[in-house]
C-alpha cells in the first residue's frame, strides 16, 4: 500500500477534481504542430492555441492576457485571435524570439518581400567558402556538408535588411535544425538518431552509414528544400489566416521579477511552468540556442541555465527559501529519506514551490477582480513518493487569496516501471492538469 495515502487524500478532498477528456488533445504538442502559425516552429513543450481559445471563450475573457512562461507563444496567439491585449515573459531568448515572430503583424509589403527572397533562394548555389560556428558540438551533431549548407543560408538570411522579413527566414532556418541533424530531442536532452533498438537492445549504426541512408546525396539542395518548404507554410498562413489584433509585448527575463514590475492588470493569466521533473530546457534546445547565436560562449550558456524557476539543480544557485509550506515540507522530509538518483531532488522540490508562491503572489496583485489564472502542470514522483504538483499549487494559491474553482485532469502521465510499482495504489494521480483559479471579490 502507498505509504502517504492519508496526506494525499486530505489534500485532494479540499478541491473539485474534474476529468475533461476534451482537453486532452489540446495539451498535446501533436495537435499544435498542424495549426497555423504554431507549425512555424516544432516546439514540443507547447500546447495548442485551441486550449487557450476554449478557456477564453468559456470564461468570457475580454481584458488583458498574460503568459509568464510564453514558450512558443500559443497563449498570445489565441489571445490575439480573440482581440485581446497580450503580454508574455520567458527567460529563454529562443522562446521569446519564436513568440515574437509568430505574433507580428506582417504587411502586404512584408509578404511580397518574403516571396521575392524565396525566389532568390530557389536559385542559390553552393559556394566553396568554409564557415565556422562557435558551437563546438556542431561537427558532431551535423553532417559536414549539411552544416556548411546551413551556415551558408544563415549568412544569406542575416544579410536581409528588413528585420520582420529576416526574422521569418531565421525562424524557418532554426525550425529545421533538429530534423536535418544527427540528433533528436528526447527526454531530458538530445539523443543520437543512429542508435536503434532491436530484439537484443540497442545498437549503434556507424554514423557515415546512417547519414548515407537518411540524407540525400546533394546536401545543399536538401537544406534549401527543407528551408523553402517551411517558408511556403508561413506564406500560406500569412495569406489565409491574418490576425489584425495588436502585437504582444514580450519580455525576456525572470517571470517573478517582471510580473512584480507590471503596471497593467490582467483578466486572464495562463501558463505552463516547467514541471518538477528536472528537465533542463536549455539543454534540450541547445542546438538552436548555439546555432542561432542566442548564446556564444560556454559561460553564457552556463549562466542562462542558472536562471528561471528552480526546476533543475542547475537553477538552484544561492537563493534562500522565502515561504514555508507544511505540505511541501512534509513531502520533502519523506523524499529525503529515500534512495534518490540525485541528492539535489529535495532541494529542487522546495525551491520550485517557493518560486511558485513568489510568482503567484505577484500575479494575484496584478489580477483584476473576478479575473482568472489557469496553470497547466504535470505531477511527478521521486523515491516512490508522489509529488502532487497540481494540489500543492492549488493550496499555495488558496493561501494567497485565490479561490480554487477546479482542477481539470486532462491526461494520464507515464512513469518508470520502478516508480509504477511503488505508486500502484495512486497511479491515477500521475496526471497532467489545469488548475483554475479566480480572484473573487469578498
Amino acid at each position: 500500500m502507498y505509504e502517504d495515502t492519508e496526506f494525499l487524500k486530505g489534500l485532494e478532498e479540499k478541491y473539485k477534481i474534474s476529468k475533461k477528456t476534451e482537453y486532452e488533445s489540446h495539451v498535446n504538442f501533436q495537435e499544435a504542430i498542424n495549426q497555423p502559425y504554431q507549425r512555424w516552429y516544432p516546439y514540443r513543450e507547447g500546447y495548442s492555441y485551441l486550449l487557450i481559445d476554449k478557456i477564453i471563450s468559456d470564461n468570457n475573457i475580454k481584458g488583458n492576457l498574460l503568459d509568464p512562461f510564453v514558450g512558443s507563444g500559443s497563449s498570445l496567439l489565441a489571445g490575439r485571435k480573440n482581440g485581446l491585449r497580450t503580454f508574455g515573459i520567458d527567460v529563454n531568448p529562443l522562446s521569446a524570439f519564436i513568440s515574437n515572430v509568430e505574433n507580428r503583424i506582417y504587411s502586404d509589403q512584408n509578404i511580397t518581400d518574403i516571396e521575392e527572397i524565396q525566389k532568390q533562394f530557389l536559385t542559390e548555389e553552393q559556394d566553396k567558402k568554409y564557415r565556422k560556428t562557435n558551437f563546438d558540438l556542431a561537427t558532431k551533431y551535423f553532417n559536414h556538408d549539411i552544416l556548411q549548407s546551413l551556415l551558408q543560408f544563415k549568412e544569406n538570411i542575416q544579410s536581409i535588411e528588413d528585420n520582420y522579413v529576416r526574422d521569418i527566414f531565421y525562424l524557418s532556418w532554426l525550425s529545421i535544425l533538429e530534423s536535418v541533424s544527427n540528433v533528436k530531442k528526447e527526454g531530458n536532452g538530445l539523443k543520437y538518431r543512429n542508435r536503434k533498438r532491436n530484439k537484443k537492445g540497442y545498437i549503434n549504426i556507424p554514423i557515415e552509414e546512417w547519414e548515407k541512408e537518411k540524407f540525400p546525396e546533394n546536401k545543399f539542395e536538401y537544406i534549401k528544400s527543407e528551408l523553402l518548404s517551411k517558408i511556403y507554410d508561413i506564406l500560406f498562413d500569412l495569406r489565409n489566416y491574418p490576425i489584425e489584433a495588436a502585437e504582444p509585448k514580450i519580455y525576456v527575463g525572470d517571470s517573478i521579477d517582471i510580473t512584480h514590475d507590471f503596471d497593467d492588470v490582467f483578466q486572464l493569466t495562463i501558463f505552463s511552468p516547467p514541471y518538477v521533473n528536472f528537465f533542463d530546457y536549455f539543454e534540450i534546445h541547445k542546438i538552436e540556442l548555439w546555432m542561432g547565436d542566442f548564446v556564444d560562449s560556454r559561460t553564457e550558456f552556463s549562466n542562462l541555465k542558472k536562471t528561471g524557476f528552480r526546476s533543475t539543480s542547475s537553477a538552484l544557485g544561492y537563493k534562500e527559501i522565502s515561504y514555508k509550506n507544511k505540505s511541501v515540507e512534509h513531502l520533502v522530509s519523506l523524499i529525503s529519506e529515500k534512495k534518490l538518483w540525485s541528492n539535489k531532488i529535495p532541494e529542487v522540490i522546495e525551491g520550485y514551490f517557493d518560486d511558485m508562491q513568489a510568482l503567484l503572489i505577484n500575479i494575484f496583485n496584478k489580477t483584476e477582480q473576478n479575473g482568472y489564472v489557469c496553470i497547466i502542470v504535470g505531477n511527478s514522483a521521486y523515491g516512490g513518493i508522489l509529488v502532487p504538483t497540481d494540489l500543492l499549487i492549488a493550496e499555495i494559491a488558496e493561501n494567497i487569496g485565490f479561490s480554487v474553482e477546479e482542477i481539470i485532469e486532462t491526461r494520464h502521465l507515464t512513469t518508470s516501471p520502478q516508480q509504477r510499482t511503488k505508486l500502484n495504489d495512486v497511479l491515477e494521480h500521475m496526471r497532467e492538469s489545469i488548475i483554475v483559479l479566480k480572484k473573487k471579490e469578498y
